[in-house]
């Protein structure tokens, strides 16, 4: 039996992929839709804290809402001013331009709070079936490659596992269970 093509392994690949990701969807749609946006929202919390410049960053969103609450006044003002002198309505819509520029900061909690969501996801069932389905995931090429390789790389595959004392997923387990491609 000939092996998969480089394409083929692709293609299943992204279809398991793609698979996994509507699973992740159905166990959040039924159990907790909210959960991801609120682990997001609790890792950034706990980024800036572990940081140490939770402080700092409370501080920085008030004064952001203080100035928010100002341009919005300043444009209110601008609006009617404009509005008495050519003698029309106060127009509500006025252009917004405001620029976002990421900082070393932001990039820092940013990072931890990705790193922090794991540990977040992992306090709940729900969390540790999508951490669960996200590893299946991220190892799915391996996992292909593993199911269409020769016995050989399936066993080099298993000692450089116990070597590195990784425990393979389960779809990875069974990849490796299938029985070697035979070549021609």
């Amino acid at each position: 039996m000939a092996g998969l093509t480089l394409g083929e392994k692709d293609h299943w690949k992204e279809r398991i992929a793609k698979r996994i990701d509507q699973r992740i969807e159905t166990v959040l749609a039924k159990a907790d839709p909210t959960l991801l946006q609120r682990v997001e929202k609790d890792a950034q919390a706990r980024a800036y804290k572990s940081l140490g410049i939770d402080g700092q960053q409370r501080e920085l969103d008030a004064i952001k809402k203080q100035k928010e609450e100002l341009e919005q006044r300043e444009r209110r003002l601008l609006a009617e001013q404009k509005a008495i002198v050519n003698g029309t309505s106060v127009e509500r819509e006025l252009e917004d331009s405001a620029y976002y520029d990421r900082n070393s900061v932001e990039n820092a909690v940013d990072a931890r709070a990705k790193a922090l969501e794991s540990e977040i996801l992992a306090e709940s069932e729900i969390g540790r079936q999508v951490l669960s389905l996200r590893e299946e995931k991220d190892n799915l090429l391996d996992t292909v490659w593993l199911a269409t390789s020769s016995s050989q790389i399936k066993e080099l595959w298993e000692q450089v596992n116990t070597l590195l004392e990784i425990k393979p997923t389960a779809l990875e387990e069974k990849a490796l269970k299938i029985a070697p491609v035979q070549d021609e």
